[in-house]
């Protein structure tokens, strides 16, 4: 948030600075009351570091962690396993200078905070929308107790920051529809390497991505529901929340009520725990599949997605990823499944050859990084990886197309 409110600047018309005109600016601008106060306790840096640091083992334990971080090495999103948690830590404690509690009503600031000047005004007008955002809607269920990397999680997240985003920019005094393409993810990381910011300019693409999505994809969202519904429209998102990052990123179909199709994949593997599951979702599969070749054609690779679910097995030291897709038609389908296809090949240098098993055509391979399978069945999409190849022969065998 720091390095949003830092590229805002370059913006700002004027600001108020004065903590109680703070207030009446934002409810005057984003037509929510507070209704109980909202007092800001401030602590020093040391504090402040204690608090996230304490606040971050409470929320994000090693379990979850460890599920996230063997989810996206499976997935594809990295090589090799990063240590994810201790990554995420260094760049919040890098970042943060004020927040908003939504599990205690607590909004905490650093002590520099006091002096209410171009910086610290848009920092704590954000965290104040969040308090309304609150009072009204009850954050913690809006946002729910899914993985950061589900996107359903990532469109809640974009809902909420997007809104307060667009507020912090209103309050500022600028015009959020002359912003362009001020508010870009390639803007704020080239900002990040003069901030201080080493932790996030050297974290996986997947990362970076899931940090500044919500807030500069959601401000498009949040603007674009602005145009179409107006304040009351727009303050009502929250108590219907896009269900997709496809919703967020395509205004329109959160308006027409499209939502997201129901997978549900049949085959389950004879041994095993299914450890970990979830919605890979849109904005996850561009990333995916630009993180590869960077080429800006890439960046609508799962245009047409309709729906999917991953689960992720383990039997001791043995893993299987299965991830199925729907599409919203065959040639959505084909089309993501070529360019997955290369994807796979170039990553994890494989040769996938055509096979034929009962009659239905797959795709298969192997190399160190495991063994795979790509198939393709109308609207459908199935994609596993093991390190067990039993696993991929046993899937094979079981008829994942039944």
């Amino acid at each position: 948030m720091a390095l949003v409110v830092l590229l805002c600047l370059a913006f700002a018309a004027g600001i108020a600075a004065d903590l109680a005109e703070v207030k009446r600016r934002l409810t005057e601008i984003g037509g929510l009351d507070f209704k109980r106060p909202v007092p800001v306790r401030y602590l020093d840096r040391a504090q402040m570091r204690e608090y996230v640091e304490r606040l971050f083992e409470q929320d994000y334990p090693d379990d979850l962690a460890a599920r996230e971080e063997e989810y996206l090495y499976w997935m594809g999103f990295s090589r090799e396993r990063f240590g994810l948690k201790a990554l995420r830590r260094r760049i919040i404690l890098e970042n943060v200078g004020g927040l908003y509690n939504e599990k205690t009503d607590e909004l905490l600031a650093v002590e520099e905070f006091r002096r209410l000047d171009l910086l610290h005004v848009p920092a704590l007008a954000h965290e104040l929308r969040h308090a309304l955002q609150d009072q009204h809607f009850d954050l913690a269920a809006v946002l729910g107790d899914l993985s950061d990397f589900d996107d359903r999680k990532l469109a809640a997240l974009a809902a909420v920051e997007g809104d307060a985003t667009l507020v912090m920019v209103l309050q500022m005094g600028f015009d959020p529809e002359k912003l362009g393409d001020a508010f870009s993810l390639e803007n704020v990381l080239a900002l990040s390497a003069g901030q201080g910011a080493s932790a996030l300019a050297a974290a996986p693409d997947v990362l970076k991505h899931q940090l500044l999505m919500p807030y500069l994809e959601g401000l498009k969202f949040s603007r674009s529901i602005l145009r179409e519904r107006s304040w009351p429209g727009l303050n009502r998102v929250l108590a219907g929340k896009p269900l997709s990052s496809e919703q967020v990123l395509h205004a329109g179909k959160y308006l027409a009520g499209e939502k997201p199709l129901q997978v549900s994949t049949r085959f389950r593997p004879a041994r095993g725990e299914a450890f970990h599951s979830g919605v890979v979702g849109e904005y996850y599969l561009n990333v995916l599949l630009r993180e590869e070749n960077g080429r800006p054609e890439a960046a609508d690779a799962a245009l047409g997605w309709g729906g999917d679910l991953f689960t992720l097995y383990r039997d001791g030291e043995s893993r299987l990823l299965l991830w199925e897709s729907r599409w919203d038609g065959d040639g959505d389908a084909a089309r993501f499944h070529g360019d997955f296809r290369r994807f796979l090949e170039r990553r994890f240098g494989l040769e996938l050859r055509q096979e034929r098993r009962c009659g239905r055509g797959f795709l298969s391979g192997r190399s160190d990084a495991g063994h795979f399978f790509l198939g393709l069945d109308g609207d459908r999409l199935f994609y596993a990886r093991s390190n067990d190849p039993d696993k991929i022969n046993e899937l094979i065998s079981g008829g994942i197309y039944d």
